[in-house]
């Protein structure tokens, strides 16, 4: 039986206590309504105030903080994004007979949203909810080709590159160079650089701002999937029309 923890459960209640109520809490307010001793709530109140996840009004009372805003948009892109995104990814399964991902950007990492599998997938370590670096995937790549090279700057300045096989890329200088051809042609390419017998082929996806929320791929045994010349086009054929879903026009955009 999977135990709970008390004081994470307390502020999950104490979240939602704050969503439901019409009006503004106070301390004794919500120790009475969730049976919270008094010591226990003032200390876990603070928590959330520090961290933002609640606030005070101005009669001293709690509200839920400006940082759930953030939290919310993100999930709700999230799931938009993954709706939009199933169709078309199983039509590309269908087609194309090869394992198909999709995932999005958060800062130094891709985030697995879902994994649809072939009748002649290989092994693999990335599942929905696992975590890759960002620079070693080829949908990692593919965000990161539509990044804006000051962002890049910025954000490369302070991330280190390990070499997660012998032929993960090893420095700033040399992602640069596969990222400027990889915007050029319009997909990105992981060859072995995340696993060993890998081979992934992935297009961004992006939004009505015109800003990449995510990536689709196509990955399998290297040879299988070079020989495929089919890939790389229905890929990006793909990623646009998610990207139509998700909002985005034609104007100013071609990449696909």
């Amino acid at each position: 039986m999977v135990s709970i923890v008390k004081s994470a459960k307390r502020v999950f209640d104490v979240l939602e206590l704050l969503k439901d109520a019409s009006l503004p809490l106070s301390e004794k307010e919500i120790g009475d309504a969730l049976n919270i001793p008094p010591s226990s709530l003032f200390n876990l109140l603070k928590t959330m105030l520090d961290s933002k996840y609640i606030r005070k009004d101005y009669q001293n009372k709690y509200l839920l903080g400006h940082k759930l805003i953030n939290l919310g948009n993100r999930a709700r892109e999230d799931l938009d994004l993954y709706n939009e995104s199933l169709t078309y990814i199983k039509n590309l399964n269908d087609k194309i007979n090869e394992t198909i991902f999709l995932a999005y950007p958060q800062y130094n990492e891709m985030i697995y949203l879902t994994k649809i599998d072939s009748n002649r997938s290989i092994r693999t370590t990335a599942q929905p909810g696992t975590n890759k670096p960002i620079y070693s995937t080829g949908l990692g790549k593919a965000c990161l080709s539509m990044y804006d090279s000051n962002l890049l700057d910025e954000m490369f300045e302070h991330i280190k590159f390990e070499a997660i096989t012998p032929k993960t890329v090893g420095n700033y200088a040399d992602l640069k160079k596969q990222l400027a051809m990889f915007k050029a042609q319009g997909y990105a390419i992981d060859d072995e650089e995340n696993e060993m017998g890998l081979y992934c082929i992935a297009a961004p996806i992006l939004n009505d701002a015109q800003q990449v929320v995510g990536a689709i791929s196509c990955a399998g045994p290297k040879e299988r999937i070079i020989e495929n010349k089919n890939i790389p086009g229905l890929i990006k054929q793909n990623a646009y029309f998610i990207s139509k879903a998700m909002g985005l026009t034609r104007n100013g955009v071609n990449i696909y």
